[in-house]
């Protein structure tokens, strides 16, 4: 199907577009081919707590139950692929979204709704606001990222509910997410140089910030758990180069609908400012544009409350780690600035001395590393801020432990890159031939980049190729480190190249799938939080 420029199975590429409602004509005919009893049953069953049997044409989901009114309402799905929102009822209803009518005996009828981002979200505000992403302050949570969108969130949401933990189970930054009007106007990815690392397009996900909130909270509501929940805007990234204030301002109106915002100024640091003032002169124009970018989203999100973080917890290019990280006076000099300028922060990202794609590996092991943490928690709990621990995806047990015991479990603590690597170990597992292709494909990025001159790289291919071990596999670092790319690369028109391959998978590997997600999430929470 085509949408503007893009042309695509929404069935088999979720979480790009804003509505999980494609094709109107398609719908009304599949729901017009079920019985009206059948819908007379699911009202009953929802009225009075009953079960529902199954049916070939659509299933819905006792997780978005409610009870509205003299109504039943519902999420469905579609045989070919598309939700929709069910209310059973008296009326006939009306509404712009309203797709379909049908009377179904007894004085009732059925009424169908287009499940759009719009649509959506008002629905879980009025009908199950148990079940909406919400801002949860000070809640101590593991921020998740969605890098497979609809493949991983069964997963996570057994572990939260198994490990008895609150997350942001919606989450990616613009290095994994498109914005949707790019994607349909047939714009080609964007490419940011990473130093030493490569070249790297952004949103090579696939997924939207527009699709992925709608996506995520679409699952939430097919779940019988009640999840607690927040949707995070991670890395809303202020780059030095011209348009970089108003780049981020397109990511925040297109993430309005989210309930977090990391505001990540890390590239606009002055890191050489130096003399007694040397935290007004490092931070004068990273606090300028957080001050904002914190009215525009006051302007978006009107009352409804948001968290906002500021992020400071990356080294520029070039830079060594020791010269970033972020000391408790400097913590408290940010916090007293912020608040001077009315910024709403409740969450801080400090550089902790954390290198992505390895454990910590400081001079002063886990109990200098634990120090430093304390020392930062301290500062930020007696102003009321959670510290916010980024890059958590490599750190083992004792280095998460560490930060366990220095915020006695009073944090927010970022994965991200974890739940796609370990799609690769299934893949490589139940099906070596389907890994097959994303280990070539991967292999050939990484030697694109090392030809080009990242000397990482040609690092992780020296190793490959050193380590008698040339069978394809997910535990070499090339892998390890460059697997991202091959998901929602686009070629020159906009169009996505391998996308679909990653999300035509059989049912049997999504359940090891979602094992192994809940299996890694409850160790971390449990290193993390003490659960």
């Amino acid at each position: 199907m085509r949408f503007g420029q893009l042309e695509i199975d929404p069935a088999v590429n979720p979480a790009i577009l804003d509505t999980v409602t494609w094709d109107a004509d398609g719908a009304r005919r599949l729901l017009s081919a079920v019985e009206k009893p059948y819908w007379l049953a699911v009202r009953r069953a929802v009225m009075e707590g009953g079960s529902v049997p199954r049916h070939s044409e659509c299933t819905v989901y006792p997780g978005s139950w409610a009870q509205w009114g003299a109504s039943a309402c519902s999420l469905a799905r579609l045989t070919d692929g598309q939700h929709v929102f069910i209310e059973i009822g008296p009326g006939a209803g009306r509404g712009a979204n309203l797709l379909h009518v049908i009377p179904v005996g007894d004085d009732m009828h059925l009424k169908v709704g287009a499940a759009d981002a719009v649509t959506t979200r008002d629905w879980v505000r009025a009908v199950r606001p148990d079940k909406a992403p919400r801002a949860l302050g000070a809640v101590p949570r593991l921020g998740i990222g969605t890098r497979m969108s609809t493949s991983v969130w069964p997963g996570i949401w057994r572990a939260m509910d198994e490990g008895k933990f609150a997350a942001n189970a919606i989450q990616n930054s613009v290095r994994e997410l498109n914005l949707l009007d790019d994607v349909l106007a047939g714009w080609p990815a964007r490419t940011n140089y990473l130093y030493g690392f490569g070249t790297l397009a952004e949103g090579h996900t696939g997924s939207t910030f527009e699709g992925l909130w709608l996506a995520g909270v679409i699952e939430a509501l097919k779940t019988d758990s009640l999840p607690v929940y927040g949707a995070d805007a991670d890395h809303v990234t202020v780059r030095r180069e011209p348009g970089g204030l108003e780049r981020a301002k397109r990511i925040i109106d297109a993430a309005r609908d989210y309930t977090f915002f990391t505001l990540d100024v890390s590239d606009i640091v002055d890191y050489a400012a130096t003399g007694a003032d040397r935290h007004a002169r490092k931070y004068a124009q990273a606090l300028d544009v957080v001050a904002e970018l914190s009215a525009c989203l006051r302007g978006l999100k009107g009352g409804t409350p948001f968290d906002l973080e500021l992020s400071i917890d990356e080294c520029p290019p070039r830079l060594d780690t020791a010269t970033c990280l972020t000391s408790p006076a400097e913590l408290l000099f940010l916090i007293e600035q912020l608040r001077r300028r009315a910024v709403p922060v409740t969450h801080i990202a400090p550089n902790v001395g954390i290198v992505k794609g390895q454990d910590y590996t400081g001079a002063d092991g886990p109990a200098g590393f634990a120090r430093r943490i304390r020392g930062l928690q301290d500062s930020a709990a007696a102003q009321g801020i959670m510290l916010d621990i980024h890059s958590g995806d490599d750190l083992r047990s004792a280095a998460r432990q560490a930060i366990g015991r220095a915020t006695g479990g009073r944090v927010h603590f970022k994965v991200s890159p974890s739940l796609q690597v370990i799609l690769g170990e299934v893949l490589h597992d139940v099906s070596p031939e389907r890994f097959r292709f994303w280990w070539d494909d991967t292999l050939a990025y990484a030697r694109r980049e090392a030809a080009a001159g990242s000397e990482f790289a040609a690092r992780c291919l020296r190793e490959y190729e050193a380590s008698g071990d040339p069978a394809p596999a997910p535990h070499h670092s090339v892998f390890h480190h460059y697997n991202f790319a091959s998901v929602g690369r686009r070629d020159d028109d906009g169009r996505f190249v391998h996308r679909d391959k990653f999300y035509d998978l059989p049912p049997e590997f999504l359940c090891e799938y979602h094992r192994r997600i809940s299996r890694f999430l409850c160790a971390v929470a449990a290193d993390v939080f003490g659960c």
